[in-house]
């Protein structure tokens, strides 16, 4: 039975995980669906909480690692949520508008703040949701605030300060609440040295990461007082494989998709990882990418 067979215009049944997800694995989930609107989305969950059918949320499915196997699940993508609009030194962006898009089009409008995100793949909401960043700044120090909706309640504006962002991670877990848009407050800038600024810090990651690779960006989250690729390195994991899955040579933080790699196969890996550095250095490291299981 189809649940969802007014709104085929945006679903697709059985639909694999692996065509959405940066790692390229994943198994089939029951109802893949693109919402347009909060009307649409409202629907969606009635129908899901009716059913007793889970829903989860996904960006660009670059922070994602879905088991393998059949999934009851109706997936949320924010793919067709791309608004953009302007006022000031002020942008309001989709959530699912791409963030290396957003990068490149406030450097060409002279607003300076996003260029700690460039070479960070994803989505705006992804990013805001696990508040995305790196050695140079996080997207966090930019939110103003975002229109979000809990499921049977109207879309709200809700603040920055009230979304528990931290070190990579926020109040908005698994879309509850549902991220439709973020307001970012940026600053005035010469485009040109902007464009310089973001090709340093892209140059620099390609130097140190394995940027072309199929993967889930940083695996883990650093300890605090440490690195978790300078652990994983120094534990002696590097290049140490599961099937198609690989600790990558260049980054130890970051597991590769050699091609032929299932989720299995990388969740195998994460907890070889994970029990070497406990038995190395007695830390236990914590994951920075979602882990979708039934």
């Amino acid at each position: 039975m189809n649940r969802f067979e007014d709104l085929e215009a945006i679903t697709r049944l059985n639909e694999p995980m692996a065509a959405h997800t940066s790692f390229g694995v994943g198994g089939r989930v029951s109802y893949f669906i693109e919402p347009r609107d909060w009307d649409e989305l409202q629907l969606i969950y009635s129908r899901a909480a009716e059913d007793g059918l889970r829903v989860r949320v996904l960006g660009r499915g670059c922070n994602t690692l879905v088991a393998d196997g059949d999934h009851d699940w109706a997936v949320l993508s924010t793919k067709r949520l791309t608004r953009f609009r302007r006022e000031g030194n002020r942008l309001e962006v989709g959530a699912g508008y791409d963030l290396a898009r957003l990068v490149a089009r406030a450097e060409a409008l002279g607003l300076a703040g996003f260029e700690a995100l460039a070479g960070i793949p994803g989505s705006v909401g992804g990013a805001v949701a696990m508040n995305a960043g790196g050695r140079y700044g996080c997207i966090g120090e930019r939110l103003v605030s975002a229109v979000v909706a809990v499921p049977g309640h109207a879309p709200r504006w809700m603040l920055a300060g009230e979304m528990g962002l931290g070190y990579r991670g926020s109040n908005l877990i698994d879309g509850r609440p549902f991220l439709f848009s973020a307001t970012f407050e940026l600053d005035t800038a010469v485009p040109r040295q902007l464009q310089e600024r973001r090709r340093f810090i892209i140059q620099e990651k390609r130097a140190s990461q394995p940027m072309d690779a199929r993967s889930a960006g940083c695996v883990f989250k650093n300890p605090k007082g440490t690195s978790a690729g300078y652990l994983i390195d120094q534990a002696g994991l590097k290049g140490t494989s599961v099937g198609g899955a690989v600790v990558s040579h260049k980054h130890a933080n970051f597991i590769v998709n050699r091609g032929d790699a299932s989720a299995t196969d990388i969740l195998q890996l994460i907890g070889i990882v994970v029990e070497r550095v406990v038995e190395k250095f007695n830390v236990r490291l914590e994951l920075e990418i979602e882990v979708w299981t039934d």
